[in-house]
C-alpha cells in the first residue's frame, strides 16, 4: 500500500517594516510586522528618537483594526437616491472623477471659482496639496478647523513674534521644550501627554520631563490626571485666561522679575503693556478667573524665578471665542518677558525644513483672494499661515447665498457635521450644496450626505511626502515620511492620489505631474529628491537658540510686539487685553440665573482622535460613550448620581448623557468630549443628534474672535439636570 505523501506547509514569509504611525497627527516610530503579504502587529520602535517605543492607546491592535475593518470605504461610490438616503452604486476611480471635475468646472462657469469650496480637517498631511489645488482653481474658500484649533496660538505668535512665513527660518509657535529639561512646567489648558499637536509628540517627552521633578503648574478648570503632580492648581473660569496671564505680569513686572535685557533691548509697546498690565492686580485677576490672588502671585513667582521654564499652552485658551488671539498673545508676553523665549527647556521656535512653498498662491489673482468668505471681518484671514475661509460663516454663506453662492464643497480628511459648531445649520448647508464630495475612510455623518464619497487610505497605507506639522523631536526638527504604505487593500487612495487625479482632469496636468513631482519640487532647496529623502528614517534640522538676536523677529519692528503694529493697522485693539467670552456669568449675568454652570467642551480622551476612531471596537470597549464630567458636590445638589443620564442644556441645544463624578474640576463647570458620533446607530445621521457636544453650541459671528473667528466651544453657559426614570411599561391587563 503505497503512503499518502506528506504535505509540508508553505513557508510563511515575513518582515519588518519601519514605519510613522498616523493615527494621530503625531508621528511615532514604528516596526510593522508584515506576514504573508497582511499586517500582523504594530509596535513601537525603540529606537525611534521621540517616543522612544512607547505607543498610545490608539496605535498597535486598533491601527490593524482600522486597516481591515469591514466597515471601510473600499470602493467609489455615486448617490443614486435622494441626499441622505444613502442609496449608493458602485463605480470606478476614473468615473468618480470624471463627474466631481465636471460638476467643479460647471459652477465656475455659472457661479465663479469662488462658489466652490473645500474642506479640510487637523492637518492629516493633506494641507499643501489642497490649497495647491484650490490656488490654481481659482478659489479662496478653504474650510479648517485650524481657525479654532492651533490657529489662534499661530496667529498670536505671528502677530507677535512671526516665523518663517516673513522669511524667518522658524517655526509659527513658540513650541514647549521638554527636551531641554525644564525646571518648572506649566500646563495652561493643555494635556500634552495624551494631546499630541503642533508636530509635538506628548506621552514620551512630557513624561520624562516631568519624572525630573520639575516645579508644576496647572492652570486649568480641570486637573486632568495626565497633568503633572499641579504643586500649584489654578482651576480658572473656562474663558478667563487672558485677565489670568495679566495678573500674573502684573505681580512679574511689579516684583522686578522680568529678563530686563530682553524687555529693554526686544520688546516693542513695554510702556504701553506694563500700563494695561498695572490695572490687573491679582486680586482682580481672582475676582474674574475665580482663583485665589495669593495663588496667582506664586504661581507667577515660580514661572518667573524657576529657569528654564516652559508654557505648554493649548486649545484651552483657542476654543474661548471673543478672546482666543488676545488671551494667547498675553499669555504669549509672559514667555517673552520672563526670558524664557527661545531657550532650551523653554519655549522655541523649532527650525523650519528648508522646502520650497508648493502651494502656488501666486495662481490666486488679488480679485479672488478678495472674496474669502470671513476675512473681510477676520483680518488675521488674510495673514499666513492662518489664510482660510471663516468656516461658521462658509455654512451661513451656503444657505443664504450672500454675498454669493456656494454651490460645491470638497471635503478631505474632515468631518464637518461633527466638527463644527451648530450641528443643525452644518447638516443643513452640507443638504443644500449641488455638489459634496467626501473622501473618507469610514461612512461618517458628512459621507452620508454626500453626492460622491472616495474610499481614502489611512495609517499604513499612504505613501507621501509630509510637508507640515513636521516632528519637533530632541535636537530640532525630525523630517520624515507621512508613513510608510506596507499595505494596499482594495480601491483606497491617499489624499495626494485623489487630488493629482483631479486636478488631471480639470485640465491641471503641468502643475500636478504627479506626487513625485511635487515631492521633488519641496525637497529641491535640500537638494534631494523624493526617492533620496525615502531612504531615510528622518532628516534632522538642528535647533539652535535666540535666533532673534541674529535675525530680529518677523514683525514689522523686527521685534517683540507686546504692542502690535499690525493689530493696530487692522483697528483692533494693538494690546493683549481680556475681553469675557459673548456667554459667561459676567457678560450675561440674565441668562446665568437659568443656566448656573459653565460648560467646557473639547476635552481629550486617549482612545480617540477628534472625531476618528469611533468606529474601531478596539477603542469603544475602553469608552464606550461621551460622559458628563462634573463635580459631585454639584450634582449631588441636584440628585444626580454617578453614571446616571443627566441632560446638559444650553440656550442653543440640549443633550442627554450619563455623568461621570470627580473632584477634580471646578464646582461651577462641566465638561464633555467632542467629537462622537454613534456609527452603530442609522444613518445619515449616525446618532450625532444625541452625543455631539456641537449639538449645544451656538454659531453666532459676534460671539467668535474677531481677530480670527475662532469660535467658543469653551466658557458657555449651561445647567445639568437629573433625568427623569424611564416610564415603566404598563402591565397586560390579566383579565
Amino acid at each position: 500500500m503505497t503512503e499518502a505523501p506528506v504535505l509540508e506547509k508553505p513557508a510563511l514569509t515575513q518582515t519588518v517594516v519601519k514605519a510613522v504611525c498616523r493615527m494621530c497627527h503625531g508621528g511615532c516610530g514604528t516596526l510593522v510586522t508584515v506576514r504573508d503579504g497582511s499586517v500582523a502587529s504594530v509596535k513601537g520602535d525603540p529606537d525611534h528618537p521621540v517616543n522612544k517605543g512607547k505607543l498610545c492607546s490608539k496605535a498597535g491592535a486598533p491601527s490593524i483594526e482600522q486597516l481591515y475593518h469591514e466597515a471601510r470605504i473600499d470602493r467609489p461610490l455615486m448617490r443614486v437616491g435622494p441626499k441622505g438616503s444613502m442609496q449608493w452604486k458602485a463605480v470606478s476611480w476614473d468615473e468618480a472623477v470624471r463627474f466631481i471635475a465636471r460638476k467643479m468646472l460647471t459652477i465656475r462657469e455659472q457661479h465663479g471659482a469662488e462658489a466652490v469650496s473645500f474642506a479640510r480637517g487637523v492637518s492629516m498631511n493633506n494641507n499643501q496639496i489642497v490649497t495647491r489645488l484650490a490656488n490654481v482653481f481659482g478659489t479662496p474658500n478653504i474650510a479648517s478647523i485650524n481657525y479654532y484649533c492651533y490657529g489662534p496660538r499661530v496667529a498670536a505668535c505671528t502677530l507677535t513674534a512671526s516665523g518663517k512665513f516673513s522669511g524667518r527660518g522658524w517655526d509659527s509657535v513658540a513650541i514647549p521644550d521638554f527636551y531641554g529639561k525644564p525646571a518648572c512646567i506649566v500646563e495652561w489648558g493643555s494635556q500634552k501627554r495624551i494631546a499630541n499637536d503642533h508636530g509635538l509628540i506628548g506621552h514620551t517627552p512630557v513624561t520624562e520631563a516631568l519624572r525630573a521633578k520639575p516645579f508644576s503648574v496647572i492652570v486649568d478648570p480641570r486637573r486632568p490626571s495626565a497633568c503633572g503632580p499641579g504643586h500649584i492648581w489654578l482651576p480658572i473660569r473656562p474663558g478667563s485666561d487672558g485677565a489670568m496671564a495679566l495678573g500674573w505680569a502684573n505681580v512679574i513686572i511689579n516684583e522686578g522679575l522680568c529678563d530686563r535685557t530682553f524687555v529693554e533691548k526686544w520688546c516693542h509697546g513695554f510702556e504701553e503693556y506694563k500700563s494695561l498690565v498695572a490695572e490687573w492686580t491679582p486680586e482682580r485677576a481672582g475676582d474674574v478667573t475665580g482663583c485665589d490672588p495669593e495663588q496667582i502671585r506664586a504661581a507667577a513667582r515660580a514661572y518667573a524665578t524657576t529657569k528654564p521654564a516652559t508654557m505648554a499652552w493649548g486649545t484651552g485658551s483657542d476654543h474661548i471665542g471673543r478672546n482666543a488671539v488676545q488671551a494667547n498673545r498675553a499669555i504669549l508676553a509672559l514667555i517673552g518677558i520672563t526670558g524664557n523665549l527661545d531657550i532650551s527647556g523653554g519655549n522655541c521656535f523649532w527650525p523650519s525644513p528648508r522646502l520650497a512653498d508648493t502651494e502656488k498662491w501666486d495662481a490666486l489673482s488679488e480679485e479672488q483672494a478678495a472674496k474669502r468668505i470671513g476675512a473681510d471681518r477676520f483680518k488675521c484671514l488674510t495673514l499666513r499661515p492662518t489664510i482660510y475661509a471663516h468656516p461658521p460663516s462658509v455654512f451661513k454663506t451656503i444657505l443664504s447665498e450672500k454675498p454669493y453662492p456656494v454651490k460645491a464643497m470638497i471635503v478631505i480628511g474632515n468631518n464637518p457635521a461633527v466638527c463644527y459648531p451648530n450641528t443643525s445649520e452644518v447638516a443643513a448647508a452640507l443638504r443644500k450644496l449641488d455638489l459634496l464630495v467626501v473622501s473618507e475612510i469610514f461612512m461618517t455623518p458628512t459621507a452620508a450626505l454626500a453626492d460622491i464619497v472616495l474610499p481614502a487610505a489611512s495609517n499604513l497605507e499612504r505613501d507621501e511626502p509630509r510637508l507640515y506639522m513636521h516632528i519637533k523631536g530632541p535636537g530640532g526638527t525630525h523630517m520624515d515620511t507621512s508613513t510608510r504604505a506596507v499595505a494596499r487593500v482594495a480601491e483606497r487612495r491617499s489624499d495626494w492620489d485623489f487630488i493629482v487625479s483631479l486636478a488631471h482632469e480639470l485640465g491641471y496636468r503641468k502643475e500636478f505631474e504627479s506626487v513625485e513631482a511635487i515631492a521633488d519640487e519641496a525637497l529641491a532647496p535640500l537638494d534631494m529628491s523624493w526617492e533620496e529623502f525615502r531612504q531615510h528614517e528622518n532628516v534632522l534640522e538642528p535647533i539652535t537658540y535666540k535666533k532673534y538676536e541674529r535675525e530680529g523677529f518677523g514683525t514689522p519692528t523686527g521685534k517683540f510686539e507686546l504692542w502690535s503694529t499690525k493689530l493696530a493697522e487692522w483697528g483692533y485693539d494693538p494690546l493683549p487685553g481680556h475681553v469675557e467670552p459673548a456667554e459667561s456669568p459676567l457678560s450675561r449675568p440674565d441668562l446665568a440665573d437659568k443656566y448656573p454652570l459653565v460648560l467646557n467642551t473639547g476635552a481629550r480622551t486617549p482612545m480617540y482622535w477628534n472625531s476618528n476612531g469611533h468606529p474601531l471596537s478596539t477603542l469603544r470597549r475602553l469608552l464606550p460613550e461621551p460622559l458628563i464630567e462634573m463635580h459631585r458636590d454639584t450634582a449631588n445638589a441636584r440628585g444626580i448620581e454617578d453614571r446616571a443620564f443627566a441632560w446638559v442644556e444650553t440656550p442653543h441645544g440640549k443633550l442627554k448623557m450619563r455623568v461621570h463624578l470627580t473632584d477634580r474640576i471646578r464646582t461651577d463647570v462641566v465638561s464633555i468630549p467632542h467629537g462622537w458620533w454613534q456609527p452603530a446607530d442609522q444613518g445619515p445621521d449616525f446618532g450625532i443628534f444625541d452625543v455631539c457636544a456641537n449639538v449645544l453650541l451656538g454659531s453666532d459671528l459676534d460671539a467668535c474672535d474677531p481677530i480670527l473667528g475662532s469660535s467658543p466651544l469653551k466658557a458657555m453657559l449651561c445647567q445639568v439636570s437629573r433625568c427623569a426614570p424611564d416610564p415603566v411599561a404598563p402591565k397586560p391587563d390579566p383579565r
